[in-house]
């Protein structure tokens, strides 16, 4: 059954740097992954220690921020503001350091996914800032996706998830569509959006539930689901894993075509992204 977890629904809980609330916690939930929010109070520094998970650290609120990311015993340091994160391998780490300012992050961590190669490379972490990402634009042009993390876009080398940005345009509206798990995985992917900005619904086969900020729209898989936007449109965050799934379209052929924003085919229209 879809189900929409309202942030502020949450415990929120102490921790030395803030505060934190857990929006989706596996011993509760029967998830998966873990998500949560934390807030860290200016000058503090939130640290992610190495695990044998992938992680992804987020920032949602705050300017100066101040990010060191450790891999294989090198680490890098970042300025970064609003809109910029780090997704973190296991056994690499992560600190992430309040300026003057409150700062606001959206933690994720899913298992590794381990049933489909990954090829000569081990996937690696990374720093990276969304508005520098190549964003798509879908067939209507009322829809645009930014990933942060996706293997099909050669940022991650990993299967364990695919997680980014996406905007409506008022009324806009997904293909009534559905995710399963394909014959060849033992893995039940596990689906959700987090809404920043915008209200509409989430329509799935016996009615539909209202969605707005902060809300998590968390969909099983076998769930046919409709994300429809109201005059404000959407800005929330997207979130699949792992990335090992199989998406049906209903009586919308279209409806899963995406093209790279500000790119020519030669025909004056934007290139046609290709994804499974």
């Amino acid at each position: 059954m879809i189900r929409v977890i309202n942030l502020k629904s949450k415990t929120r809980t102490s921790v030395p740097e803030g505060h934190v609330r857990n929006i989706l916690d596996p011993s509760l939930d029967g998830t998966r992954v873990h998500a949560a929010v934390k807030e860290v109070d200016p000058g503090k520094t939130s640290r992610v220690a190495p695990s044998d998970r992938t992680q992804v650290v987020y920032i949602l609120e705050g300017n100066d921020v101040r990010v060191a990311h450790t891999r294989a015993g090198t680490t890098s340091e970042y300025t970064a503001q609003q809109r910029a994160g780090v997704y973190l391998e296991p056994s690499e780490e992560a600190t992430v350091t309040a300026s003057s300012t409150p700062l606001v992050l959206l933690l994720v961590t899913v298992p590794k996914h381990t049933g489909k190669p990954t090829g000569s490379t081990s996937p690696a972490g990374y720093f990276f800032e969304e508005a520098k990402l190549r964003a798509l634009i879908d067939e209507k042009g009322f829809r645009e996706r930014t990933f942060w993390v996706n293997r099909e876009t050669g940022l991650s080398g990993s299967w364990d998830l695919q997680l980014g940005r996406m905007y409506y345009a008022p009324h806009a509206y997904s293909p009534r569509h559905v995710h399963n798990r394909p014959q060849t995985s033992s893995i039940t992917p596990e689906h959700f959006y987090f809404i920043e900005k915008g209200t509409g619904e989430v329509k799935h086969d016996t009615g539909s539930l209202p969605v707005g900020p902060g809300g998590l729209v968390l969909i099983p898989a076998g769930e046919w689901h409709q994300l429809i936007a109201s005059e404000t449109g959407f800005d929330y965050i997207e979130f699949q894993a792992p990335f090992d799934f199989v998406t049906t379209m209903d009586h919308d052929p279209l409806g899963k075509n995406w093209y790279i924003k500000g790119t020519d085919d030669g025909t004056g229209k934007p290139k046609l992204w290709v994804q499974s």
